[in-house]
């Protein structure tokens, strides 16, 4: 009798460990399938801010390149405008320096078209200059898409090592979830 009371109080034991060793794990697959649900939805969080932060970028380079495309066509426009209003302005320059030839009274005139003609010639270096500044901003401006191109790459490839990361998620609770009698049913 002595021998059967050990037992069944070695069984006893055993059977109280293994109670408290069931509840403990069910304890830890709850936490881990909590973890992983919320890891999960903080994933799927930065993927749709990362998406949605890419769109915004290429929408505005686009919209920024377009503007500059206009605006240059704008300036070479200003630029021709401005070479037939210099050659226009040295025919009349020629012209009342003939009637300044002609008619004595008129050389005031003909210093003053002169001084005219030398501040559109000016004019006309300046609106160069100014094309030459936009076409450096165009080719800058192709190097910032080329870089958002490059950045869209880099998020493309976060988000393969984020979606990575939420299998390792998934897998690393798995081995918890066959502890639960109803793991089976729990999604991967």
């Amino acid at each position: 009798m002595n021998r059967d009371e050990e037992t069944r109080k070695t069984l006893d034991i055993i059977t109280e460990t293994f109670g408290t060793f069931r509840a403990e794990m069910e304890s830890v697959d709850k936490i881990a399938f909590k973890i992983g649900r919320r890891t999960t939805r903080l994933i799927r969080v930065v993927l749709t801010i990362l998406a949605i932060s890419s769109t915004i970028v290429l929408f505005l380079v686009a919209d920024l390149t377009s503007s500059l495309t206009q605006m240059i066509d704008s300036m070479n426009a200003m630029y021709n405008h401005f070479g037939y209003m210099s050659k226009d302005m040295n025919d009349i320059t020629a012209s009342v320096n003939n009637m300044g030839q002609n008619i004595q009274g008129i050389p005031v005139i003909a210093e003053a078209m002169k001084q005219m003609n030398h501040d559109v010639a000016g004019m006309d270096g300046a609106v160069v200059g100014m094309k030459d500044n936009m076409q450096s901003m165009e080719q800058g401006i192709v190097q910032i898409d080329r870089g958002v191109w490059e950045m869209s790459g880099r998020f493309n490839s976060v988000t393969m090592a984020v979606s990575h990361m939420n299998y390792n998620v998934n897998q690393m609770t798995r081995p918890t979830n066959m502890m639960n009698p109803m793991g089976w049913m729990i999604p991967p």
